[in-house]
């Protein structure tokens, strides 16, 4: 008894380590098999592939693996893959010769040579062209590397940690991401489960971040109550742990760090309509799609059409019913976009567009949908790739490569 008590009270200590020094906070099982995990691979030079929803503390893990390795002294370069056009990923990776494109007016090093004898972390690693995927292959597999523009190779000492909230599997399916780096990155992963799924780690996680922001403002923070941590623990939480902290930070900071009450805490929490259809056939459950007028119905709209797979027939009930959510709130006059009454020659009305999409119910061919929802995005936004990218929840850089695919003006 006295070694199973010494190894929890061991366990406890380490968690509270990475507690203070990593803002990594939670005791449910789930947070302790990823800590665990993390504690086990740091001091290695294993890839790590990090996978879970947006919010979910990916980057906090990286960081914290490279922290805790023999290269902490070294740089930690970190990349977010989405954010860089896809024409200039390759020479921000690899760097570039001068003159090797239009305003190379020098030799520039990319972020692999920056990173050497250090860590470079690669997030949303799923974004990244097929192309360029070849040369990380190559640097995963032999430490070298070309310059853009150059035939000379180099060699580095890496190591990597990469992330993703898409289910790359599933992409390597679709020829998205290639097999051979898939499986390379996934020498060790670490899942994060989405916030919901952990929700008695809600206590612990108000607690540090309140404590955190009123240290932070010079404040006296005088706890929560019962009764609203038990509000906190009964919300979805879609933005996971990203959205609890900005909900605490926001009203520790502007309440003076007062005591939390229920009514106090309303105040500053998202507002939603949620009504949960519950179906246990069903590929994607109603309860867990979060509705919020115009994005969201979007989002869940694309990003289901993206990953349909198992029961046709369940997926089309969802499909039928996203649609009827976007079209009624339009049709109560809520949130809805204006638009001309004249249809341009060439463009569909967005009743047409509703006649084509129930049409597709009969075979459900993933390419005409996809196409019919980003014809509603583009619509719907009077032609602005930007918002039409935020509504399906997308980046840019794919929107672009889906418009030219589908050939949309």
């Amino acid at each position: 008894m006295g070694g199973v008590a010494g190894t929890v009270t061991a366990s406890k200590q380490i968690m509270r380590q990475l507690s203070n020094r990593f803002g990594i906070v939670g005791e449910s099982q789930a947070m302790t098999e990823s800590m665990t995990k993390l504690l086990q691979v740091a001091p290695t030079d294993l890839t790590v592939l990090i996978t879970g929803e947006t919010g979910t503390g990916k980057e906090v893990f990286a960081h914290a693996l490279h922290e805790l390795s023999t290269r902490k002294k070294a740089p930690f370069i970190s990349v977010n893959c989405g954010a860089i056009p896809e024409t200039l990923l390759e020479s921000e990776l690899f760097g570039a010769e001068k003159g090797a494109y239009t305003g190379a007016t020098e030799q520039r090093k990319g972020f692999f040579e920056a990173a050497n004898h250090g860590s470079i972390f690669l997030d949303e690693i799923g974004e990244m062209p097929v192309g360029t995927q070849v040369k990380l292959l190559r640097i995963l597999e032999s430490g070298e590397f070309s310059r853009l523009g150059s035939s000379v190779s180099q060699k580095v000492d890496v190591r990597l940690i990469a992330a993703t909230n898409r289910d790359l599997l599933y992409d390597v399916r679709r020829g998205r991401f290639r097999q051979d780096l898939y499986f390379r990155l996934n020498s060790v992963n670490i899942h994060l489960l989405p916030l919901r799924k952990h929700a008695d780690d809600i206590p612990a996680l108000v607690d540090y971040f309140a404590q955190r922001t009123a240290d932070r403002n010079h404040l006296e923070y005088q706890g929560i109550d019962p009764e609203a941590l038990q509000v906190l623990e009964q919300l979805p939480w879609h933005g996971n742990i990203r959205e609890l902290r900005n909900v605490i930070e926001t009203l520790v900071t502007l309440e003076q760090g007062a005591h939390i009450t229920r009514q106090l805490l309303s105040a500053y929490l998202p507002k939603t309509d949620d009504q949960p259809v519950e179906n246990p056939r069903a590929l994607v459950k109603l309860s867990d799609i979060h509705y919020q007028p115009e994005t969201a119905d979007m989002q869940t709209l694309y990003r289901t059409l993206l990953q349909l797979a198992g029961d046709v027939s369940e997926m089309k009930n969802v499909l039928r019913h996203l649609l009827s959510l976007t079209f009624e709130h339009q049709g109560n006059g809520v949130a809805s976009t204006p638009m001309n009454t004249e249809t341009p020659p060439g463009k569909k009305t967005e009743e047409e567009s509703i006649s084509s999409s129930e049409s597709l119910s009969s075979d459900l061919n993933l390419g005409r949908i996809e196409r019919v929802a980003i014809e509603m995005a583009l619509r719907r936004t009077q032609g602005s790739r930007r918002e039409a990218a935020r509504l399906l929840g997308i980046s840019e850089r794919t929107l672009y490569r889906k418009i030219d695919e589908y050939n949309l003006q």
